[in-house]
C-alpha cells in the first residue's frame, strides 16, 4: 500500500518547521546558547573584579596601618623627601 505523498510531504514541511522553531527563532536553542555565553562571561568578569577588589582592600588597610608604606607611597608619587635629605637627579 503506498503512502500518500501529500501527507508524507505535509509531515516533513512540519517537522522542518518545528526544527526551524527550536533552533533559530526567539528562544530557541541559538538565543539560549547566546545566554549562556554572555552569563560565562558576565561570571568571569565578576570574579576578575572580586580578585581586583580584594587586592584593593589589602592596600588600603596597608595604608592606613603601615605608616611607611603610606610614606614611599607619596614619596614615589608627589617627589617629596625629608628635611635634611638631598636629592641627586641624573638625566641622560
Amino acid at each position: 500500500m503506498a503512502e500518500n505523498p501529500v501527507k508524507r510531504y505535509g509531515f516533513i514541511i512540519f517537522l522542518s518547521t518545528i526544527f526551524f522553531h527550536l533552533i533559530l527563532m526567539d528562544g530557541g536553542i541559538y538565543d539560549l546558547l547566546k545566554v549562556k555565553l554572555k552569563a560565562r562571561t558576565a561570571r568571569l568578569a565578576i570574579m576578575q573584579m572580586e580578585d581586583e577588589n580584594t587586592a584593593l582592600s589589602r592596600e588600603l588597610r596597608r595604608i592606613r596601618e603601615d605608616d611607611r608604606y603610606l610614606e614611599e607611597m607619596v614619596r614615589k608619587k608627589y617627589g617629596l623627601v625629608r628635611e635634611g635629605e638631598k636629592v641627586y637627579r641624573i638625566e641622560q
